[in-house]
């Protein structure tokens, strides 16, 4: 026996076997936490690179996207046949925030079918409802995040008169009817009319009808009117009085609509909303 072998000290019993394994592997696992490998690091270096580039990449699509669209708005606008107001509001670089505009945005946020704004001229009513054209905008691109692809036939503005119109003639004008019906995006502007005008049983079916086939999911509706939405003493309001009880029921049927009073003041005239 060699001097060394005399001086080491005995070995412990309790740390052989399946004991001095564990210790070992516990060691060798606490030094690669510390002081991993080149191979592993680079590889962990290169993966934490891809994703940033990846991220970095996608926000550069959406931005490139975003813009294009906002540069596209106002001849889409134009193509839903929105009015040159409604254009010019919503096209412009500040776009005011009225009562209407948030309506709006509540019913896309929520995913509602119909929006009915009520109020005086000049309180963005028809600005509002037009801002609903956005919900025309569905394309998936090929890393599966849904931006903005704009198809205009999807949409369309007319006035409760055009409509009318259309009711009392053939040919192109059953087109519009038509095409009222099937749109994603509707907007019916005006739907009382004159002041004093009255809505006779033929135009009361029309509208029924109307409301009552653009019920349906995927579809979005705004109405507007310069008639009162609010009861007045627990009865019928000024509208339901107009188009008739069976078409405000059909328009408001629970959990699928927003009403909105927009008040009288005249945003045209230096109003505040």
């Amino acid at each position: 026996m060699s001097r060394d072998d005399e001086k080491a000290p005995p070995a412990d019993p309790q740390r052989q076997g399946p004991q001095r394994l564990a210790d070992l592997m516990r060691k060798g696992m606490s030094q690669a936490r510390e002081r991993p490998s080149a191979g592993l690091a680079q590889l962990e270096a290169d993966w934490k690179q891809r994703e940033v580039e990846s991220q970095q990449a996608k926000a550069t699509e959406r931005a490139r996207h975003e813009a294009a669209h906002a540069e596209a708005w106002p001849l889409h606008l134009k193509r839903c046949h929105a009015p040159p107001e409604a254009v010019e509001a919503l096209a412009g670089d500040k776009v005011l925030e009225t009562a209407a505009l948030r309506a709006a945005k509540h019913v896309l946020h929520e995913g509602l079918r119909t929006l009915l704004l009520s109020g005086g001229t000049g309180v963005g009513k028809t600005v509002g409802a037009c801002h609903l054209f956005r919900l025309a905008v569905r394309s998936e691109t090929h890393g599966g995040q849904r931006l903005p692809e704009w198809d205009a036939s999807a949409g369309v503005y007319v006035s409760w008169s055009q409509l009318k119109r259309a009711s009392d003639h053939e040919a192109e004008d059953m087109l519009l009817l038509q095409r009222a019906v099937q749109v994603r995006v509707l907007v019916v502007d005006d739907v009382s009319g004159p002041p004093g005008e009255e809505v006779g049983p033929r135009q009361r079916e029309l509208l029924e009808e109307l409301v009552d086939r653009r019920d349906r999911p995927g579809l979005v509706t705004a109405y507007t009117t310069r008639l009162s939405v609010q009861r007045r003493d627990g009865g019928s309001s000024d509208f339901a009085t107009r188009v008739g009880a069976r078409v405000v029921s059909r328009m408001s049927r629970q959990g699928t609509f927003h009403l909105a009073d927009c008040g009288n003041r005249d945003l045209r005239r230096g109003a505040t909303p």
